[in-house]
């Protein structure tokens, strides 16, 4: 018992550093692994632009992640790419956007595609989590046991300094901005993810101490840059909680949907903090795996030792 009360605070512990010492305890720690990186074997139309397949049906923070950090990544403008040419699928629940001329870097499944609309002849270098690598194994595929959301990665590419200035953040999902006109009181901030600023987002979640989210990138992102967060539950996500537990396990932190109707009253400090639990431990997680899986990314291993 003691032993795990230990473990408890000293992940909780960790947390707390992570957000006043980033460079030492958060993400910061993790940013001289890319000085052994490179970009190699790009795939680069002749305009110099990488072809990329995101989902595009609505204009929404957890899907431009995608080629704002290929961007981000490579030094190349990322566009949208064709089916039938070479092309990455990375940041998403698109599974069955795959082609035989994809390469999958980090992509996971609904939990509810069929098998005949899973490609077997793409190239996969890794894939969100465990339970999309069982789902891939049950239509007889052979996908590499890596996994990580690539979103995980935001962090090493962009980590501006904000002044937290709330107490809590409400994530407003592209299909449930009528919570958007909910009354918020003092402390509260209210995040509309139909946005493609990308980069104002990611910077008006850091000003927040706890962050609420019925997207998963949105947990994703606040648990790469530290941020205790908790989970709302929604009837509209695709496919239900599958891709939540596929990157839950994926960063071994696994959490609960909490029920809650945000227009129906008042959004304070001290009701919400009554309603969520807010999740406090860090992720458990490998970068150096997923960056070595990165088909656009060569590691540079050093000299060999004699």
């Amino acid at each position: 018992m003691a032993s795990r009360l230990r473990r408890t605070l000293g992940r909780a512990a960790r947390q707390h550093l992570g957000r006043r010492f980033p460079e030492t305890f958060g993400p910061g720690r993790h940013e001289a692994l890319l000085a052994r990186y490179r970009v190699d074997r790009l795939i680069l139309r002749d305009d110099g632009k990488v072809p990329l397949s995101w989902w595009p049906n609505a204009v929404n923070f957890g899907d431009l992640i995608s080629p704002w950090l290929m961007q981000k990544m490579t030094g190349h403008e990322a566009v949208f790419a064709e089916p039938d040419e070479p092309h990455y699928v990375t940041i998403g629940s698109v599974l069955r956007r795959v082609t035989s001329t994809s390469v999958v870097w980090g992509t996971g499944s609904f939990g509810t595609e069929p098998g005949s609309q899973v490609n077997k002849e793409a190239t996969y270098t890794a894939v969100r989590g465990p339970l999309t690598r069982a789902r891939m194994k049950h239509y007889g595929m052979t996908p590499p046991q890596v996994y990580g959301d690539p979103a995980l990665l935001v962090p090493l590419y962009h980590r501006p300094t904000v002044p937290i200035t709330h107490e809590i953040g409400v994530i407003v999902r592209w299909s449930e901005r009528e919570w958007a006109s909910a009354e918020v009181g003092p402390g509260v901030r209210l995040i509309d993810y139909a946005s493609d600023d990308v980069e104002g987002i990611i910077e008006q979640m850091l000003s927040c101490r706890r962050l609420i989210s019925s997207s998963l990138h949105g947990l994703i992102v606040a648990d790469a840059y530290g941020i205790p967060n908790a989970w709302l539950a929604s009837d509209s996500p695709k496919g239900g909680e599958f891709k939540f537990h596929d990157y839950f396990a994926s960063v071994r932190k696994h959490r609960y949907p909490h029920d809650y109707d945000l227009a129906a009253q008042p959004l304070t400090v001290a009701e919400l903090r009554r309603r969520f639990t807010f999740s406090p431990e860090p992720i458990d997680f490998n970068y150096r795996l997923l960056l070595d899986a990165c088909p656009f990314l060569t590691r540079d291993r050093g000299r060999p030792r004699r």
